[in-house]
């Protein structure tokens, strides 16, 4: 071939575009400065420019390690749960994401040879949109969640200086008052679309140590009657004996006083956000001998988002569930569908809701205890499975659910130090649980003294205690229906297939034509905190064992 004809190539290589090696030595350039941010502008010939940007975010990323791993657990906890410096991190990071993004492109203007076609320019570009992405999709996301963490503390969690009658006045330094134990109230409530008032047909206490970890729940029957009024206050002078009238009238049902009390006693909760919440942890409070400090309320109908949330859970399932029945001239309709039984069945959050609320259908599913000691397995199976990778994985979907299903007076304060207290409770390997049943206590009847024990035995256990008796007088009935008329159903409440809206009925009550369960409680009770085969007599006796 002559020089000519070589001559003649070269420059119809040149008018053509760029030769196939230079084209991947182009693609290589510009793929290691969008990943390596300045490495590019070195490339370009802007050497003073690419080192200094290159410095600038080699400082910023040993700045974050070093912030880190300084930081610890403790750290990170705090900064995840104070506004302030959530929103400095969602600046920041999507700051630097935008400073990694831009650098690249400018790289890739500077890289760019003559030549190059339409279709060689798109693909160039691709490939930096791509490699880009590795680093600057981590940033943004971050940044997304400190965002949604942000507007999550603000919407759900209390101001500082919201009034209460309850809540500590703890510092810094000293987050629980002085309290070995924090008391937080647990409600769950049928507030809905249709309902012009609220119900709190969910009753539990959580009691943490503050120090171990160590958690008890205690689960209160919803029809409980007479229901003592905390001292020196108008509502035990209205109220001497305990909140009481007719048996038959839910009026003066437990799950009833969120919305009668503060309605009877406006004066004594005024400027109180929820007064409901308030007058709900003064008495549960007294029945328990407990000081309740904070309260957290879940919408009912909304917890299946939460499950949902979290991709659903995985719990023991003892016997069919029915869904999608109510009660209707003392009988079960027709179920929609069944849960059947079966270890680790995974439900969905409709599911999981049925689970935890069904109270109309053969055997079991009609006793309000039992229904108790299934709510215990949900909030058990919760918080063994949400484990920080899922958390992380879901965190907006379960942000979202909680906006729109949950509120506490849990200060925003207070926030970093009950995020720590979690991980405790999480490091000290389960919860355990009292519900009082009928094996302690008749709800239209009960010893409040012997459930104030029960209380205290369970949250330090004795050595050598001789069993508190729990057997009621002769003349009286326990609550399974055994000869004692049961409070009838509120005149206001229609039937509903939602099983947040439920027909009154009292514990342990077996609709008719309904077999009732062969293994009914004895009315034995013995010591709490016992290691033998665990019922609801025993005590505080870890969740996993009774679910």
């Amino acid at each position: 071939m002559s020089s000519d004809e070589t001559v003649g190539r070269r420059s119809r290589a040149r008018r053509n575009g760029v030769s196939p090696a230079q084209y991947r030595r182009f693609l290589r350039q510009v793929g290691v400065g969008a990943l390596i941010p300045g490495a590019g502008l070195i490339s370009a010939g802007r050497k003073k420019l690419g080192w200094t940007v290159v410095a600038v975010f080699l400082l910023l990323a040993a700045g974050a390690a070093v912030y880190v791993v300084r930081s610890g657990r403790s750290g990170l906890v705090d900064a995840g749960t104070d506004t302030g410096t959530l929103n400095l991190i969602t600046a920041g990071l999507a700051a630097v994401a935008a400073a990694w993004l831009l650098t690249a492109l400018v790289s890739l203007y500077l890289l760019q040879p003559r030549g190059l076609r339409g279709p060689q320019r798109l693909l160039s570009a691709i490939v930096v949109v791509v490699v880009a992405s590795l680093v600057v999709s981590p940033l943004s996301l971050g940044s997304r969640y400190a965002y949604t963490q942000r507007d999550l503390i603000g919407n759900v969690f209390a101001d500082d200086d919201q009034p209460s009658l309850t809540v500590p006045n703890s510092s810094d330094e000293d987050p629980w008052a002085g309290q070995q134990r924090v008391n937080v109230l647990i409600l769950g409530s049928d507030a809905g679309p249709g309902r012009e008032e609220t119900r709190t047909d969910t009753i539990m206490v959580a009691s943490i140590n503050t120090e171990t970890g160590d958690t008890a729940l205690f689960s209160l029957p919803r029809n409980l009657l007479n229901v003592p009024m905390p001292p020196d206050t108008p509502l035990a002078e209205a109220y001497p004996d305990g909140f009481r009238g007719p048996e038959e009238d839910a009026y003066y049902w437990l799950s009833s006083m969120y919305r009668f009390v503060p309605y009877e006693f406006p004066e004594f909760f005024e400027g109180i956000p929820d007064p409901g919440a308030e007058a709900m942890k003064l008495v549960v409070g007294e029945v328990l001998g407990l000081d309740i400090h904070y309260y957290v309320m879940v919408n009912l109908r909304g917890f299946q988002y939460l499950v949902n949330a979290l991709g659903g859970i995985d719990i023991d399932v003892p016997y069919r569930i029915p869904i999608g029945t109510k009660e209707q001239w003392g009988r079960c309709t027709e179920p929609s569908g069944w849960i059947e039984p079966g270890e680790n069945q995974h439900l969905d959050g409709y599911q999981a809701l049925w689970f935890a609320r069904a109270r109309c259908g053969p055997g079991p599913v009609s006793d309000d205890y039992e229904r108790m000691r299934r709510q215990r397995c949900v909030i058990g199976a919760i918080a063994e499975q949400a484990d920080p990778m899922t958390l992380l994985g879901r965190y907006q979907q379960l942000a979202r659910a909680a906006e729109r299903t949950m509120s506490t007076d849990i200060t925003q304060a207070r926030l970093s130090d009950f995020a720590e207290l979690a991980l405790k409770v999480q490091d000290a390997g389960g919860l355990r649980s009292l519900p009082f049943t009928d094996d302690i206590i008749q709800y239209h009847d009960p010893d409040y003294e012997l459930i104030r024990q029960f209380v205290q035995q369970s949250l330090d256990p004795p050595a050598e205690t001789p069993p508190p008796s729990s057997q009621a007088p002769d003349d009286a009935d326990g609550p399974t229906g055994t000869g004692t008329e049961s409070p009838a159903a509120d005149p206001t409440d229609e039937p509903s297939d939602d099983p947040t809206e439920e027909t009154e009925e009292p514990a342990g009550e077996t609709p008719e034509g309904d077999t009732p369960a062969d293994d009914e409680p004895t009315g034995d009770a013995e010591t709490p905190g016992g290691t033998e085969t665990p019922s609801d007599a025993n005590g505080a006796v870890d969740v996993d064992d009774v679910c």
